[in-house]
């Protein structure tokens, strides 16, 4: 038994430290909407699963335009591509919730959907910690599609 929860522990401890030697970032973003057909800004955090594959949790909010508002959370999976020194390149796919608000001055409405998301990105390194990019991805929601095109800075620790 003791040599069971010794081997455990372990396994454990060495989960621990592989995950504390992956990189993670957090960030922030710019975009348009083309559907919606106004500016967003949004938060990002990254966490390094191998050399080549990166998780994504982002948040953006889409500023008003006409009584319409928009906010949405993303779940993607990035494949990075090093191309040169300092610049990768990633197709991305995952899941978004997007709710969307509308406004007709005497009252509104909201409602949320679930949708996937599909596209790539590029990214250069200013520093070892500081990097810049460009995103565009599509997001494939019943009557919500839109196209997102994004630029951000991440800072890496």
């Amino acid at each position: 038994m003791k040599k069971i929860i010794l081997a455990a522990c372990i396994a454990v401890a060495g989960c621990v430290c592989a995950s504390a030697q992956q990189s993670q970032a957090v960030g922030v973003n710019l975009g348009y909407g083309s559907e919606i057909e106004t500016f967003s800004i949004g938060a990002k955090y990254q966490h390094g699963i191998t050399d080549a594959i990166r998780g994504e949790v982002a948040f953006n909010y889409f500023f008003e335009n006409q009584g319409l508002s928009m906010w949405d959370i993303d779940v993607t999976g990035h494949y990075l591509f090093n191309v040169a020194e300092k610049v990768k390149v990633y197709p991305l796919a995952g899941l978004t919730y997007t709710n969307v608000k509308v406004d007709w001055g005497f009252g509104s409405a909201s409602d949320g959907k679930f949708g996937v998301n599909l596209g790539g990105g590029a990214e250069y390194a200013l520093t070892e910690t500081i990097s810049i990019g460009a995103e565009l991805k599509y997001s494939l929601i019943s009557d919500w599609d839109q196209i997102l095109l994004q630029i951000g800075a991440t800072y890496k620790f």
